[in-house]
């Protein structure tokens, strides 16, 4: 067994002491003080090195050089290669096999499970047969520059940065210079995973290939929240952004949805990123982040929020409009506390900058059918998509709960009329949470477990109860929601839904969602093939050529939501492929303009512009109800 030599992701405090026993008469006019890989990272082939170096001058003030400094040398080095752990491939190699089966490892436990267990045809060549074996000391320059984008050579090989101070003769300074070392490079992730489709009812109508469209929701972790502390058993190089975002790209094109809800996308990363990124994949994007003080994160303040993307080539924007809940909370606790001191603390309670991004598109392929379907100004087909982020803290279901209360009684007071809704996001709230039972039943029991813990006590004051008819797409179409959509070390669990309006759209298909072994392979998520730590669902759709029928009239004396239930549940039934082409019902009452979204206090906000291979479709039909899931802890 051979060990191989101790590689510090810092060697800069080494070779700047060695000046201070440097021969050399001349002060040079700046030391390096201080040098650093940013979060330790292992470079990501073809994005840059993100290296932090701090100097001083002669007069002792410090500064940060960004490749300025004309008083200073850059010089990049590539090392020999370090193979990667036979195990675990996304690990560097620390230990090499050089008496039995040639191979390397990342840990004595894995040198031993070779050791005694790898089968023999899985051995590597003995060293004697190695047809390019490389001195361990052999760097060779590959740059001159501060800034370095590592290429397909560098890969499994570590960098190295060599700084050195500028005499005044154009010679390096021994004296303050510094050097820090990489781990090895590794290269752009791969193509995205494949992922099977899940056809509902048992049946696939060749007619609907040209009609459907496809949505995907997905939280994408932003980087605020990618640390080490939260996540302590992934990678370092798997949590850092410039692999992340390759990863995710990868996937939100491998999926070719049609349209695309994103929680927790930093603004900078909207715009350097995805907004770029994917308008040359034929997407436009439209962004808000919550109202929240911008947090200071890699030397700039950022924030997070939701992005909604759609396909130009399907869909055109009509309107669109943010849902603030906080501006809606100052209203609504204003009309039920009249104490000012007890509004104080309810609204200090329940405003966390949380929002939803309400969307109207216009379907520029499918045109509508039937007089009490809503056309957009082209006469296609109108859809409001809604894209939200509940507030995520496990002890504040009265906030979850009354966050969505706001934003389903805000969506009714919508001039929408007969407009189908697609409200996507991420709700913090397992399928078991009063939240769920809300958006779904229309109404919350009284002695639900969230409405235990109301310490304004606004919950008991609310009339929990809506008219909209809500189902998703996953429990319509697998009878069950996904069995997780969120899966740490601390919690496993369903927090995501795509949610639709089954009297307006049927759900064709869904994407089958990793099993618990494909998500523990790296012990939980994100890994270094899952870029989140949530799992994104995907949902294929087609408008109903006419309107299911309308529910019934709830008659008088019935219990809360009991007759709008009964109908929301017949319409659900519809929704599936196993629905004839047409729905019953007569005409509803539209109301004008109804794909504007102007509502007097209720919205805030302007019109700021802004298959992979499934291997055949897996054949399911309609199976019930789900069960409860664990209990929540969010993240």
């Amino acid at each position: 067994m051979a060990q191989r030599p101790s590689r510090s992701p810092s060697r800069g405090s080494s070779s700047s002491r060695s000046g201070s026993r440097s021969t050399d008469k001349e002060e040079p006019p700046v030391t390096v003080m201080r040098a650093e890989l940013v979060r330790g990272h292992r470079p990501v082939v073809v994005s840059e090195v993100p290296v932090y170096v701090a100097l001083r001058d002669r007069d002792g003030r410090f500064f940060e050089d960004k490749g300025h400094c004309p008083n200073v040398r850059y010089r990049w080095l590539r090392g020999p290669v370090i193979k990667p752990c036979f195990f675990h491939p996304h690990k560097m190699s620390q230990v090499q096999d050089v008496a039995k089966t040639y191979q390397s490892y990342c840990s004595k436990e894995c040198f031993l499970r070779g050791w005694h267990n790898l089968p023999q045809h899985l051995w590597g060549p003995r060293a004697d047969e190695e047809t390019s074996e490389e001195p361990i000391a052999e760097w060779t320059v590959v740059a001159t520059t501060r800034s370095y984008c590592p290429s397909h050579q560098d890969i499994d090989r570590p960098l190295r940065l060599d700084i050195s101070p500028i005499l005044k003769d154009g010679t390096d300074s021994r004296l303050g210079s510094m050097s820090i070392t990489t781990g090895t490079v590794i290269p752009t992730p791969k193509e995205a995973r494949t992922r099977r489709m899940i056809s509902n009812g048992g049946t696939f109508n060749a007619e609907w290939l040209s009609k459907q469209f496809k949505v995907m929701n997905w939280n994408v972790l932003a980087d605020l929240y990618a640390t080490e502390s939260v996540y302590p058993y992934c990678e370092k190089w798997a949590l850092s952004w410039t692999w992340r975002k390759h990863l995710i790209l990868k996937e939100l094109k491998s999926m070719t949805a049609d349209i695309i809800t994103l929680q927790e996308v930093q603004k900078d990363a909207f715009d350097d990123w995805f907004k770029p990124q994917l308008a040359e994949a034929g997407y436009e994007g439209i962004y808000q982040q919550k109202k929240r003080d911008p947090i200071f994160h890699r030397g700039k303040y950022t924030a997070e929020g939701c992005a909604t993307f759609y396909k130009t080539t399907r869909f055109k924007r009509v309107d669109k409009q943010v849902i603030d809940y906080d501006k809606l909370s100052a209203s609504e606790v204003g009309m039920l506390e009249a104490n000012p001191q007890q509004v104080d603390k309810c609204l200090q309670r329940f405003c966390k900058g949380n929002i939803a991004l309400a969307v109207i598109l216009e379907d520029l392929h499918i045109k509508t059918t039937h007089s009490s379907q809503v056309p957009g100004p082209s006469g296609g087909h109108v859809l409001c998509v809604v894209n939200t982020h509940i507030l995520c803290d496990p002890g504040s279901a009265d906030v979850k709960l009354w966050q969505a209360h706001l934003l389903l009684q805000t969506l009714k007071g919508m001039s929408i009329g007969n407009m189908p809704l697609l409200i996507c996001g991420d709700f913090n709230s397992t399928p078991d949470s009063a939240v769920y039972e809300y958006l779904r039943k229309g109404s919350v029991r009284g002695d639900h477990e969230d409405l235990r813990n109301d310490p304004c006590g606004l919950m008991g004051k609310l009339t929990l109860r809506h008219s909209l008819c809500m189902a998703t797409a996953y429990q319509t179409c697998n009878g069950r929601e996904a069995q997780y959509t969120n899966y740490t070390e601390d919690f496993k669990g369903t927090l995501d839904y795509i949610w639709f309006s089954p009297d307006a759209l049927a759900v064709l298909a869904i994407s089958q969602v990793d099993d618990e072994s494909q998500l523990t392979q790296e012990t939980a998520l994100p890994s270094s093939t899952r870029p989140s730590d949530h799992v994104s669902l995907v949902a294929t759709f087609m408008f109903h050529d006419a309107p299911a029928e309308a529910p019934e009239a709830q008659p008088t004396g019935l219990p809360s939501g009991a007759g709008r239930a009964g109908g929301c549940n017949a319409a659900a039934a519809l929704a599936g492929v196993g629905m004839s082409q047409g729905g019953g019902g007569g005409p509803r009452p539209q109301r004008p303009s109804p794909y504007h979204m102007g509502s007097a206090g209720a919205l805030v906000g302007g019109g700021m512009a802004a298959p992979g291979n499934d291997g055949g479709l897996y054949m399911a039909g309609y199976l019930g109800t789900g069960g409860p899931i664990t209990a929540p802890r969010y993240l």
